[in-house]
């Protein structure tokens, strides 16, 4: 008869497989970029940098996770060969951002209606 050896289970392999799995499942709900903000309205880089500070503050102040609705992201632009900023979100982290432009228009009111829908 074949005999086999035993394998010592190791807890630490399996959270680490946990933890990558959990982090590739948040990672997939960040669906909007700040590029979406940039080309759909017309809406200064001052405004937008100022609603992310604030919706990562508000994050920060409501005990959430920022990171599970923002990523920093780095892209690389071949054509002109810069690196620049930009950030991932989640539905959530982005509906946050529209909340904290400054000025109303026709298209934020729409964008607010549609959240007050939610």
């Amino acid at each position: 008869m074949k005999t086999y050896p035993i394998i010592p289970f190791h807890k630490h392999d399996y959270f680490s497989n946990l933890k990558d799995f959990e982090e590739s499942i948040h990672n997939s709900k960040l669906n909007f970029s700040l590029l979406q903000l940039a080309f759909t309205e017309n809406i200064s880089n001052e405004n937008i940098v100022e609603a992310l500070q604030k919706s990562l503050q508000i994050c920060a102040l409501a005990g959430i996770e920022s990171k599970r609705h923002f990523k920093k992201v780095y892209i690389y632009d071949a054509t002109i060969k810069t690196m620049h900023l930009d950030w991932r979100m989640s539905k959530k982290g982005f509906n946050l951002m529209v909340m904290q432009f400054p000025s109303l228009n026709e298209n934020k009111a729409r964008w607010l209606w549609e959240l007050a829908n939610i």
